[in-house]
Order: structure tokens, then sequence, then C-alpha cells
């Protein structure tokens, strides 16, 4: 699971961060000790929930290079892009809904154009996490790297341990079962 973000203290609370902020998540969920590892171009954690052993990535090399440590890890651990699911932000989709997806295009995400230029393929899975809608006057850039409001942040970190629970209730099901239980979801109030 690779959560895409900014690394440094002046990216964390971001909307662009929810990609980490997810990953914060699963760490959470950890039955057992986490081991951290930076390498790879990428902080790499190995996180155990409901007896499943998963790799929990944090790209350092910034967003719009993402690709460049999605890939160095795959090519390290031999990982096949059917094997990862790339967790980001969205800033068409509204706050608190998410979107999961097979494969697909980048958008104007350019995080995701890195991941889909560097790997050759679009066919991986993908959580899109909801950070809008973003006001018509204001750039996406700006908004991307803008720090969520402050009734956004009371509510942000159960919203993703409600959308971290549900995915790992069915990430061992098949994309189509976590699209169907996951796709439209409100998690703001669960």
């Amino acid at each position: 699971i690779i959560g895409l973000g900014n690394p440094g203290d002046d990216y964390v609370d971001t909307r662009h961060n929810i990609g980490f902020k997810f990953i914060n998540a699963m760490i959470k969920a950890s039955s057992t000790d986490v081991s951290k590892k930076t390498t790879l171009k990428s902080h790499l954690y190995q996180v155990t929930v409901n007896d499943s052993s998963l790799f929990c990535i944090k790209p350092q090399t910034y967003m719009n290079l993402s690709g460049e440590a999605v890939q160095a890890v795959m090519n390290f651990y031999k990982i096949e892009p059917n094997e990862i699911c790339i967790v980001t932000d969205d800033l068409d989709i509204e706050f608190g809904t998410v979107r999961v997806r097979k494969q697909g295009g980048a958008g104007t995400h350019n995080g995701m154009k890195s991941v889909i230029q560097m790997l050759g393929t679009q066919d991986f899975m993908r959580l899109r996490l909801g950070i809008g809608p973003k006001p018509e006057f204001m750039d996406s850039k700006d908004f991307v790297l803008q720090r969520f409001r402050n009734e956004e942040q009371t509510v942000l970190p159960d919203m993703l341990n409600n959308i971290r629970d549900l995915f790992l209730n069915h990430m061992n099901d098949s994309v189509d079962v976590l699209m169907n239980r996951m796709n439209g979801v409100e998690f703001l109030n669960r």
C-alpha cells in the first residue's frame, strides 16, 4: 500500500498529504511493532493487520517524482502492478468520500502521472481519497498544498480510521467487491 505525499514538515497537514495520513492510520492498526526502513527513496513500514503482513510505503521523492520511489520498491521486492494499491488525494471528489479503481488514467494528479509513467501501465489499484471540492477561483496547486480547514482536521483521524477499517475488512476480496463496498460511501459520520 503506497500513500502518496510530500516529505517534510511544511507539507504534513496539507491536502496533498492525505495518502501519507492514510499510511499513518494503517501503522496505528498494526497488531505488532512496526519496523521502519528508509531505503529505496521511501519510508517502508512492515505492518501486521488481521494476520496479514503488509508493506506500507511513503515515497520520499516529492509528489511529482513518486513513480521513481514506487518503481524502486517494486523492482527490489519483485512486486507486480496488480499487487499494489496507490492511495492518493483527489480534488474532484468531495471530502469524506473515496473511490476505488482497478485501473485508469492520472487525470490532473502529477504524482499518479509519475507512477503510471515509471511503471509503464495504468493497471494497478488506486484508492482515491476526496479532498474537494476545490473553489472555482483557486488554482489546483494552491488548493492541494493548502492545509485542511479546522473542521476538516477535527474529523480527519476518525474518517481515515473508518476508511482504513473498511479497506482492511475487504482487502483480500476482489477489487470489484472493494469498489462496491467503498465507492460513494460517506465516511465522515460512520
